[in-house]
């Protein structure tokens, strides 16, 4: 279904609910990404911020629109704003969500005299291969972005929860299985520290971690109970 047109500063845009809503997602995940990511946007170019009189103008021609009902910013998309949004989503549903953005709202010509359409066209093109190519650059350096301080918590969570789960009291074999369970997983990512794990191989290390117990965890409860069996020997 085509979205409620909206038109500001000669230019057709859409609300995150809107936008969220053709993405089959919600306005939360729309403004997670655009804070994630807000240095990629500029006012303007990808969006429009109302506040103030503007905001309350806006409001008051749409009384009945109760997504606007507690916002206090209300963010625009233009058409590259919404085509970020799609790159970040990562997801096949977006992507073509905003292409059909583009063919039934973003992008009507059928009433421009056939030069001004061919330039249309042109521009388009042209803007969609600059801002992929941002996306791009911006993809490889998320590659490299190591774990924040939640993520590490996160991490350490779920090894001090395997450890548990397969040493119980034992005192001796969970100091064991500590180190040979960090020892793995700075094997396994090619790093020196565990806060070095990418962000990207964060849910992989959370399925490692939950799996892990491999020869190394055998071995060193086997260690742990020969030693209590030879400490009961001598009693």
């Amino acid at each position: 279904m085509l979205p409620e047109i909206i038109v500001h500063d000669s230019v057709r845009v859409l609300t995150s609910a809107q936008l969220a809503e053709s993405f089959k997602t919600d306005s939360k995940t729309i403004n997670r990404n655009f804070q994630r990511n807000q240095d990629q946007f500029e006012l303007g170019v990808h969006y429009f911020a109302l506040t103030g009189e503007d905001l309350k103008t806006f409001k008051g021609v749409r009384q009945n629109d109760v997504t606007l009902k507690y916002v206090s910013i209300l963010y625009l998309w233009t058409e590259k704003g919404a085509f970020l949004h799609a790159q970040f989503s990562k997801s096949k549903q977006a992507k073509e969500a905003y292409r059909a953005l583009i063919d039934i709202y973003y992008t009507m010509l059928e009433d421009k005299p056939q030069k001004e359409q061919e330039h249309t066209l042109a521009t388009n093109l042209e803007d969609y291969q600059q801002l992929e190519s941002r996306v791009t650059t911006l993809e490889q350096r998320l590659q490299e972005v190591t774990l924040h301080s939640g993520e590490q918590l996160r991490l350490r969570k779920e090894v001090n929860k395997r450890v548990f789960e397969l040493a119980g009291n034992e005192k001796d074999a969970r100091r064991a299985l500590f180190r040979a369970i960090w020892s793995a997983i700075k094997e396994r990512y090619h790093v020196g520290s565990y806060r070095d794990v990418k962000q990207h191989e964060l849910q992989d290390a959370l399925r490692f971690v939950a799996n892990w117990g491999g020869e190394a965890s055998r071995g060193c409860n086997l260690t742990v109970k020969e030693s209590n069996t030879q400490q009961g020997d001598f009693v």
